[in-house]
């Protein structure tokens, strides 16, 4: 089987949270009809720097047997390294190699996970990933709504959405006197066994919080038994992570935007983490998760994988998670987005609280060029850190 083809389709859709974010879903296709299609996280903050990039590793790639992953891998490597060793770049040849994984399980006729692990469980935990914490009177129709969809457990960030539109974040003394009403109400309409997460979302945010502000935050969660406490300061200050795991109760996780494994191994050598949180469309694809995975196991440290995409990534995530042994629990969108309902012929099911091994063969996508008509891409959209979505 030979690689005929490397094409890169720039779609946009809407969130779960309702915004409109982009999605670059890559194709490889090969002369024996079987095509394969992953997703590059970049392809949300920056889809035309990923086209790019995509179109840059193609050629690459023509001719070359698709089953073998790690050789294309090494050339894309070899082909970037002394400009792409971490970020965008990586999360690229991430996509590709996730694409050549669902291949490969086209071709064996099995779900993706069942080619790393032949013992994997029926099910796995899952939680719902929020975004902007909930008002406190939005409180107890929301957990009535994720009870309905079969959470028992979700993840809030430490901002809100305003009456007039957008998000405010307070800080300090403010913070802490609307999340923790809102935890307090959460607890007590979730009941006892309902998981709680925040997510502190200041892996790439132009002014994170200080460690003492990411302490009081902690600290304040301790109360309300939270599971964990996500990207709480910058990823530019490991050792702060370490500082604040000394000091709270509350596990301290983090991970999604770290590339490769020597990326996690920065945080794992200074003790900086408790849950390692590697997402397939960012660290390098699926070898690279599992060198992550692998690496929490010689520690002793479980995985909680960070699977937010805007198209068909999060399957490359959710096969992951039932693949590594390491994983507690899975990260789910609250419903999927319509892009994501056009390209899964096996989406996500959940049943009290825990997401079933999928069953289709590969990563359980189907994705047609001219889908992207369907679903277009406008110029200038990103995710940016300033908050803005879209540039004119």
């Amino acid at each position: 089987m030979k690689i005929t083809a490397v094409t890169c389709h720039l779609c946009a859709s809407a969130t779960s949270l309702g915004d409109a974010v982009g999605s670059a879903i890559v194709r490889v296709e090969t002369d024996e009809g079987l095509s394969g299609h992953g997703e590059p996280l970049m392809g949300m903050f920056c889809g035309e720097a990923t086209l790019a990039l995509v179109n840059y590793y193609a050629p690459l790639l023509i001719g070359k047997d698709p089953l073998d992953r790690t050789t294309i891998w090494q050339r894309m490597w070899d082909s970037s390294v002394w400009w792409g060793r971490s970020g965008a770049t990586v999360s690229v040849m991430g996509g590709i190699a996730n694409a050549l994984w669902d291949i490969a399980g086209k071709a064996a006729g099995k779900p993706c996970h069942r080619l790393q692990r032949a013992d994997r469980p029926e099910s796995i935990p899952v939680y719902a990933s929020l975004g902007p914490s909930p008002h406190v009177e939005e409180v107890p129709a929301l957990i009535e709504r994720l009870k309905g969809w079969g959470f028992r457990a979700a993840k809030i960030g430490p901002f809100f959405r305003q009456p007039g539109g957008g998000i405010a974040g307070p800080r300090g003394a403010d913070l802490l006197a609307t999340i923790a009403p809102v935890l307090a109400e959460m607890r007590g309409q979730g009941g006892t066994d309902f998981g709680l997460i925040v997510d502190g979302h200041m892996g790439g945010v132009p002014d994170p919080f200080s460690r003492e502000e990411a302490l009081a935050l902690g600290q304040a969660m301790e109360p309300f038994s939270c599971l964990f406490f996500e990207e709480p300061l910058s990823y530019l200050d490991a050792a702060g992570y370490a500082w604040l795991r000394e000091r709270t109760k509350v596990r301290i996780a983090g991970g999604e935007s770290l590339s490769l494994r020597r990326g996690f191994e920065e945080f794992v050598k200074v003790d900086a983490l408790d849950v390692l949180q590697p997402d397939a469309n960012f660290v390098g694809g699926v070898d690279q998760f599992l060198a992550v995975a692998a690496l929490a196991g010689e520690n002793n440290l479980p995985i909680i994988p960070h699977a937010w995409a805007a198209g068909p990534g999060v399957m490359a995530n959710l096969h992951l998670a039932f693949a590594a042994p390491q994983t507690e629990m899975l990260e789910m969108g609250q419903h999927l987005t319509e892009l994501q309902r056009a390209t899964l012929i096996d989406p996500p099911r959940i049943k009290d609280g825990r997401l079933l091994a999928p069953t289709a063969p590969g990563l359980g996508i189907e994705f047609e060029p001219k889908l992207a008509e369907k679903f277009p891409y406008p110029a200038g959209i990103a995710e940016r850190a300033s908050g803005l979505m879209t540039v004119d």
